[in-house]
């Protein structure tokens, strides 16, 4: 299904800003013959969007699925209506859509999203779709005031789908000036009267550019703003949302409760911190002005819940509140490693606070991540301050010794082929608040959280965890368990197998480190990756009687930037393998030849997670 799911300047994920994006799901079943995108911008401010979509199905499944056509709103601040909705069968003969054909609906999600969010969604029923059939749908949505006052939008082309034409056309007031950046795109310039048209044409044999980021990266793509730079961006968003996070009575007495008696900026920002992190609950907010602006800080404390927005408001309103400078920031959590020369609102979709004073970055809304800690996916990300200048920076890349993940699994194989025994995970830095998450997940899932797990990773059998509270704050973190998988006979009958990493939470050696571990990318191919160390021992003492067939060889890399061991060891009845990983790649993308390193290792290191061994009872 082709869709294109964004306002002109709305939210987009689980917080946020907005991505104004173009997806499509299916690649050879459906063909895209023409989709235009075209922005008229008025001169009091308002602006329409005109939405023309021609597609066609190639098989059964498609035609079903493409027959039901989607776009979400904003009933609040626009209006969406349906100006074309028809079925063209291949003989010309055009079949209509009548008024009952458009329903309205919450968008996908819980039941509970209506609480939260004033978005809808409209759904176009499109009759008698059948294989080879066209469908024309053409939507007009309405901005009647833009939360900023500018405009900001992007487009990109998925080059893995079959394309015949795509459009970008903004319409705009004579004397306007409209910045753009284009991948892939031609453009071209007309005058209408006092209307100047820039229209961008998507070049059908324009190629995705070779990285593991996401579309906005590599796909051909367009970007186009009113905003000459960053900072001018930043200066109008700043204007709405910094009043936001003004302290008031309420905040002073509940910062000064606080930080108690401490005189040290530092453990004071650490308090607030901690206490915004565990005492105001994230929800995803999609409501108004809220795509952009926070709610107001004494607003969010007297309330306990908010968004990321809402949550730095707070935060910042505290920490202002002890003569404590703090910054709000844009940056994006997805998977684009860079921005584009023109400011928009697509690449960011999460806000944080910055702490000038200590040089340091926190987002509250981690839950998990210790104080000066940031989630893997904020690290060396370029981010947007809401300052007057110098809006454009970055978030600091992994240092070395700041993430760290050990995993220490004693099991034993029994006579009927059944294995129990215990796992140790512990973690530090950004691993360390992954942990958490999973001991939250399995603290909401009961009893029935370690039999889950080892489902997820192909295992059937049954099992507990052990881990203390994980909303107290801390540097590092740990989880035990102890787990008892089904019996398999065919374990002693000299089919391999691979010793057992119990039950594991986080990554293996190898993955998130040195780029994304799954097979398909290629040595060239762009990714992010960190710094940082990962161990694996597991220990499995075996029957007594039984013998290996064969004790694997150990493993050694060691460059520069990677160091990986793997050892091997038959002691008696007892196998022990230790793997280990030292990253010392630079930055947080691995591209040229960095990437090529770290793509021979993950090889390497993969065949080595899947070495098998087999017992013998001679």
């Amino acid at each position: 299904m082709v869709r294109n799911v964004a306002p002109l300047l709305g939210p987009a994920a689980a917080c946020v800003l907005l991505i104004l994006a173009f997806t499509a799901r299916a690649a050879a079943p459906v063909e895209v013959l023409r989709a235009d995108d075209t922005y008229e911008l008025r001169s009091d401010g308002s602006q329409v969007r005109l939405w023309r979509l021609e597609i066609r199905p190639n098989n059964l499944a498609a035609a079903r699925r493409e027959a039901e056509q989607a776009l979400t709103y904003s009933p609040s601040s626009e209006k969406l209506e349906v100006l074309e909705a028809a079925t063209r069968k291949p003989d010309g003969r055009i079949i209509e859509a009548g008024p009952s054909a458009v329903v309205e609906q919450l968008p996908p999600g819980s039941a509970e999203l209506d609480h939260f969010t004033d978005r809808r969604q409209k759904v176009v029923l499109l009759p008698d779709v059948e294989p080879g059939d066209t469908l024309l749908i053409t939507w007009r949505r309405t901005m009647r005031r833009p939360i900023l006052p500018g405009f900001a939008t992007a487009l990109y082309r998925p080059s893995d789908v079959p394309w015949r034409a795509l459009t970008l056309t903004v319409r705009a007031p004579k004397g306007t000036n409209l910045y753009f950046e284009a991948h892939g795109f031609t453009h071209s310039v007309t005058k209408e009267g006092a209307t100047v048209v820039h229209r961008w044409r998507a070049d059908p044999n324009a190629e995705a550019d070779d990285s593991d980021f996401g579309p906005l990266a590599r796909q051909p793509r367009v970007y186009v703003s009113t905003w000459p730079n960053w900072d001018a961006l930043a200066h109008d968003w700043a204007a709405l949302a910094l009043p936001k996070a003004r302290p008031t009575p309420a905040i002073r007495a509940l910062a000064a409760r606080l930080v108690g008696g401490s005189a040290d900026h530092r453990e004071e920002a650490k308090r607030l911190y901690d206490w915004v992190s565990t005492h105001v609950r994230y929800v995803a907010l999609y409501q108004a002005d809220g795509a952009l602006v926070p709610t107001d800080a004494n607003d969010v404390l007297a309330r306990g819940w908010g968004d990321c927005k809402d949550h730095v408001a707070l935060f910042n309103a505290l920490l202002a509140a002890r003569g404590i400078a703090a910054e709000m920031v844009m940056v994006n959590l997805g998977d684009l490693p860079t921005l584009s020369s023109v400011p928009t609102f697509a690449e960011l979709d999460h806000l944080i606070s910055y702490l000038p004073e200590f040089d340091l970055y926190a987002d509250t809304t981690a839950g998990t991540a210790p104080f000066g800690t940031l989630p893997f996916a904020a690290l060396g990300k370029p981010v947007v301050h809401a300052v007057a200048s110098g809006a454009l920076r970055h978030t600091p890349p992994l240092a070395p010794g700041q993430a760290s993940t050990s995993l220490l699994t004693r099991a034993r194989l029994h006579e009927d082929g059944s294995i129990d025994g215990t796992t140790a995970t512990t973690a530090s830095g950004p691993f360390a608040a992954d942990l958490r998450h999973s001991a939250q997940w399995a603290e909401g899932i009961g009893d029935s959280a370690a039999a889950s797990q080892l489902r997820a990773l192909g295992m059937i059998g049954s099992g507990s965890f052990d881990f203390a509270p994980p909303d107290v704050p801390g540097a590092a973190y740990e989880v035990n368990g102890r787990f008892k998988l089904d019996a398999d006979p065919a374990l002693l009958d000299g089919n391999g197998f691979t010793p057992p990493a119990g039950l594991r939470l986080l990554v293996r050696p190898g993955d998130v480190l040195l780029g994304p571990s799954r097979r398909g990318l290629s040595e060239t191919t762009a990714t992010a990756c960190h710094t940082g160390r990962q161990t694996e021992t597991i220990v499995l003492d075996l029957p007594k009687g039984r013998h290996l067939l064969r004790v694997p060889a150990d493993l050694t890399i060691n460059t520069p930037l990677i160091g990986y061991s793997s050892q091997w060891r038959l002691e008696g009845e007892r196998l022990t393998v230790v793997r280990r990983l030292d990253s010392r790649l630079p930055g947080s993308v691995c591209a040229g030849d960095i990437r090529r390193q770290a793509a021979a290792a993950l090889a390497a290191i993969r065949q080595d997670l899947a070495t098998q061994v087999a017992l013998s009872d001679e």
